[in-house]
């Protein structure tokens, strides 16, 4: 059962009908009409997770239209929302389409065109506002598209939308730099919602092809048997584009690799305590055995790992025995 992306209400206090039109007139640049109130459910919270909002509502009987404008902080043209209904439904309405968003689907949506949504009774749901620019420099491209809602029944899908709403129910309480990673690795399986048959087609530029397989290698440095195949995949290039982009750097993705390898290495020796194993850290970064670890290290900082880690250790040892003031 996937969490409750909702769950946050619970602790939220109920708002009054000013407060909730002030609420959705500011956060949202939107007007909001009652079929009927409920004065128990007027709740409403959002809070960030890297660079995404979660925004979480109980729109029950209600009607959100349209204010002129980009809204607070332009939003409007510098987000792109995904919608999760928790319970009943959702109608969306964009450019004269319509569409029903229950609690199995997942709908994406360019704010920038106006749109309509109408809450049926005793519905929840939450929007997750993903900055274009992150979407756009992975070469995913959502603006000036139609609404849609990628295929329910995929397996692929359903792990995405799960994910998303793993995240809402514990990034509030999640430590900064996880909330970060979490959510970095949430842009990025967009790529997945992207790819579906629904979806704009994606485009690569080469900046961006470039840039996605450094990820990838800066990623996966552990990963000793990683291969120029691995990377183009992971860019979503051709193995040969990939090596033809890195060539125009004067350089190749295994060297790129090698070189991320051996200063993660380095900063591991730098940062770490004087008595982390050499063999422990070498697998970690993806060598095949100490030995070879420390012939490359040598080689690429002039000092073998052993000797680092033992100069770093007796300046520690001098400087304890100086005194911080000395």
């Amino acid at each position: 059962m996937e969490p409750d992306v909702t769950s946050a209400l619970a602790y939220e206090p109920v708002r009054t009908v000013d407060g909730w039109h002030d609420m959705v007139n500011g956060s949202w640049s939107m007007d909001c009409a009652f079929d009927r109130v409920n004065p128990d459910s007027l709740k409403g919270t959002c809070w960030r997770m890297g660079g995404l909002e979660f925004d979480v509502a109980d729109v029950s009987s209600q009607q959100w239209t349209p204010l002129a404008g980009p809204g607070r902080r332009n939003w409007r043209n510098e987000m792109i929302l995904a919608f999760i209904t928790q319970t009943g439904v959702i109608e969306l309405e964009q450019s004269g389409v319509k569409t029903r968003l229950t609690n199995e689907s997942l709908l994406l949506i360019d704010p920038s065109r106006k749109y309509v949504q109408t809450g049926e009774s005793d519905t929840r749901g939450m929007a997750l506002r993903i900055p274009r620019s992150a979407l756009e420099a992975r070469g995913m491209h959502f603006t000036g598209r139609e609404m849609f809602i990628p295929d329910p029944t995929s397996p692929d899908v359903r792990m995405v939308k799960s994910l998303i709403a793993s995240a809402a129910a514990h990034s509030q309480r999640s430590r900064p730099g996880s909330a970060n990673l979490v959510a970095e690795h949430l842009v990025d399986l967009m790529q997945i919602l992207a790819e579906d048959p629904a979806a704009p087609r994606r485009t690569r530029s080469a900046h961006v092809a470039l840039a996605s397989a450094k990820r990838f290698i800066e990623r996966n440095v552990s990963t000793a048997d990683l291969n120029l195949d691995m990377v183009a995949r992971a860019a979503g290039v051709s193995s040969r584009y990939i090596a033809k982009l890195f060539a125009s750097e004067g350089t190749t993705a295994m060297r790129y690799l090698w070189h991320t390898r051996l200063e993660r290495a380095r900063t591991m020796l730098v940062n770490g305590s004087a008595k982390a194993r050499i063999g422990e850290i070498a697998w970690q970064c993806g060598f095949a055995n100490a030995a070879h670890f420390s012939r490359a290290f040598k080689q690429r900082f002039g000092v073998s790992p052993n000797a680092l880690q033992r100069s770093l250790g007796d300046a520690s040892q001098e400087q304890e025995t100086r005194g911080p003031f000395a």
